[in-house]
């Protein structure tokens, strides 16, 4: 493998006996994806530096884009988000790193899903502080303001939220501020790792979900595509009209607000406001 040195940062070019056209996202496609997978090299079984190469030949092996490797500093190549990083986690401790992926298609996800996890269970493991991490977005951002209130209320009734172990401090359930805190409450009480919600508006057309995570995520292959897949259809349905059923879903929701307390329901709306929710 060829390998540059910019800064700390090592860049291998890419494989050029790899091809995977379906990871590539076309002008014609209407939505994007990328992900990240958190995890602990094993340094009762491996020494560090030697794991990390082994890491890049395997991922050299399953993937067409060039390799950013620093284990000191995050990539700050221009183009980055074209090219899979194998960087550290501030959120973890010194054997811990992160893995992200190009800019992909849905396809693409899949396809690193099924290559990396493997490849974390051969070199480390994930606990509780552990998570992945999926980014969908619109490739056309003009004019696109996706309802992330639609978004969270979807995916709360179908229990992806809370499917997975809580990781209090890392990830915590974004419909827990119906009953508890505001944001800036929330943020007093989180632990400097991770971040607070599980599901995050990050642009008016991106958003991104730390739901799934803990333990031995990376073993449950099966469940993390199944609810890659669900976030995207729900992601696509935020941008269609509301339909009947929506509608009656928020008067539900209206409902579970007008019994709380009066203090209880204005802390409500200001966290659905400071979140960027509503």
């Amino acid at each position: 493998m060829k390998y540059i040195t910019e800064g700390t940062t090592k860049r291998y070019e890419a494989n050029q006996s790899c091809s995977y056209d379906g990871n590539v996202v076309k002008a014609t496609d209407k939505y994007q994806y990328g992900c990240e997978f958190e995890f602990y090299i094993d340094t009762s079984q491996y020494d560090f530096i030697s794991a990390i190469d082994s890491i890049t030949q395997e991922i050299y092996e399953i993937t067409d884009a060039d390799i950013l490797v620093d284990i000191v500093n995050l990539p700050i190549n221009s183009d980055k988000n074209n090219c899979i990083q194998i960087k550290p986690d501030i959120s973890l401790e010194d054997n811990g790193i992160e893995i992200s992926v190009p800019i992909t298609t849905a396809s693409g996800i899949e396809h690193y899903i099924q290559m990396i996890c493997p490849i974390i269970k051969k070199y480390g493991y994930t606990n509780e502080e552990t998570g992945f991490h999926i980014h969908i977005s619109t490739v056309n951002n003009d004019g696109i303001n996706f309802n992330f209130y639609k978004f969270m209320l979807l995916c709360n009734r179908a229990a992806l939220l809370s499917s997975w172990e809580p990781r209090v401090g890392y990830s915590q359930n974004v419909m827990d501020i119906l009953s508890s805190y505001t944001k800036k409450a929330s943020r007093k009480i989180k632990t400097k790792k991770g971040t607070i919600w599980n599901v995050e508006k990050i642009e008016a057309n991106h958003v991104e979900i730390k739901s799934i995570g803990g333990n031995g995520y990376h073993q449950k292959i099966d469940i993390m595509l199944n609810e890659f897949s669900d976030y995207c259809r729900y992601f696509e349905e935020t941008l269609r009209q509301d339909t009947d059923e929506d509608k009656q879903m928020y008067r539900e929701h209206k409902k579970q607000v007008q019994k709380l307390s009066k203090v209880a329901s204005a802390e409500f709306a200001n966290a659905l406001s400071e979140a960027g929710i509503i």
